[in-house]
């Protein structure tokens, strides 16, 4: 039995999980790792935004929180960059159909929760090779926020529920 134990323990991924709090982009998420950060500018339909990014990456599963800072507080462009980071993230999985639903993400204290998008998909990417993605999208003032773990194997369902449901907006 203890061979048994030590063999499947030695095929597990290691998730050692901490809080993270990014003052910038205003959330908290629970990673399964220490992150990286990252930044970059992103085109989208109505121009070049800046986009940060924190992942961490647990064997063939990336966990990330990506925000997207806008010019301003503006509805209309705040939901076309949801809607395109939505098709961009599917896209990597070729898989257009996927449904979203709709989910309520927590904000911080007594603030009532946000709605936005939940989407998980699988499918084959552009290099043949099976990809999983599980996404939530919300949007408040100036940001654009993406919650995902994309992997090549779908990790546990309680590793990706445990990560996206620690979302928090502060």
């Amino acid at each position: 039995m203890l061979a048994v134990t030590m063999v499947l323990a030695a095929c597990s991924p290691r998730y050692d999980w901490r809080e993270v709090h990014d003052k910038d982009g205003a959330y908290a998420a629970t990673y399964p790792a220490k992150p990286t950060q990252d930044a970059r500018d992103v085109k989208f339909a109505s121009g070049t935004l800046p986009m940060r990014m924190q992942a961490a990456r647990v064997d063939a599963a990336l966990f990330a929180v990506g925000v997207v800072t806008l010019p301003s507080d503006d509805a209309t462009l705040r939901q076309t960059v949801l809607t395109e980071l939505q098709h961009g993230l599917l896209a990597n999985v070729n898989e257009g159909a996927a449904t979203p639903v709709q989910v309520m993400v927590r904000q911080a204290g007594d603030a009532p929760a946000l709605p936005g998008l939940a989407v998980s998909a699988k499918g084959m990417a552009s290099d043949k090779t099976e990809r999983y993605v599980a996404a939530r999208f919300v949007g408040r003032g100036t940001h654009v926020y993406q919650v995902v773990v994309l992997a090549t194997k779908a990790p546990a369902k309680e590793q990706v529920d445990q990560f996206l449901d620690s979302f928090t907006l502060e």
